[in-house]
């Protein structure tokens, strides 16, 4: 409806894959481990029933054409250290892997004649920034709501949504683009300063005014009241 997608997906710079694995130790409950070298991480996180997740990050430097994923992943990280040795094999045993660049969708306009997007087909602020559920819900409520309050004027609704929202969402993946660097950062330096400013925030003031400065949500979403 308003083309291939080659016209509005924009790379932030990285690849991600990621796979499951059973009965895998050390395991740590409610907490995500990270394992970082210039321009590439490795993650873990503890799920339900036994089962770790394993997130790996890096950037698109280290692409080598169509090369399959564990193939990819064994060559990018063989010299990972940490845990890799114990990884590496849970790798091989995987049946299925996600892998894909992180992008974002960037539009000019949501809607095209009765048409509307929602979520990340409209505005895909990408894994680095998260809340893509929470963002396709409210865009959702929007929508619904300038619907019902235009009285089937349909044209007007996506008008007013597109107005309400986008400047919002277009900040969000701002936002999102310049924390990518902070999952994989290129340089031992680079590493090491997001390394000090992730103890720093330990500090719970610090904190609290880091994520406020950058992640805060300035936004109210407007009341509809009940629909008839």
């Amino acid at each position: 409806m308003f083309g291939p997608e080659s016209n509005f997906a924009v790379s932030l710079g990285y690849h991600v894959a990621a796979f499951e694995a059973t009965g895998y130790r050390p395991r740590d409950e409610l907490v995500f481990i990270s394992h970082g070298l210039p321009g590439r991480q490795i993650s873990r996180f503890s799920m339900r029933d036994d089962k770790t997740l394993f997130l790996f990050v890096f950037r698109d430097e280290f692409m080598n054409g169509r090369e399959e994923p564990k193939s990819l992943l064994r060559r990018v990280f063989r010299d990972a250290g940490w845990e890799w040795p114990r990884i590496e094999p849970e790798l091989e045993r995987a049946t299925e892997i996600y892998f894909d660049s992180v992008s974002q969708i960037r539009m000019d306009h949501w809607t095209k004649g009765r048409t509307a997007l929602v979520g990340d087909a409209a505005a895909c602020v990408s894994l680095m920034a998260g809340e893509g559920t929470g963002l396709a819900i409210a865009e959702s409520y929007v929508l619904a709501g300038e619907l019902h309050a235009s009285g089937g004027d349909f044209a007007a609704a996506f008008a007013r949504y597109e107005q309400r929202l986008m400047p919002y969402l277009k900040q969000k993946q701002g936002l999102a683009a310049k924390f990518a660097s902070s999952f994989a950062p290129k340089s031992a330096s680079g590493l090491a300063l997001r390394n000090l400013v992730t103890r720093v925030m330990r500090i719970p003031r610090v904190a609290d005014w880091m994520v406020s400065r950058s992640f805060r949500d300035d936004i109210v979403l407007p009341d509809y009241g009940s629909a008839q």
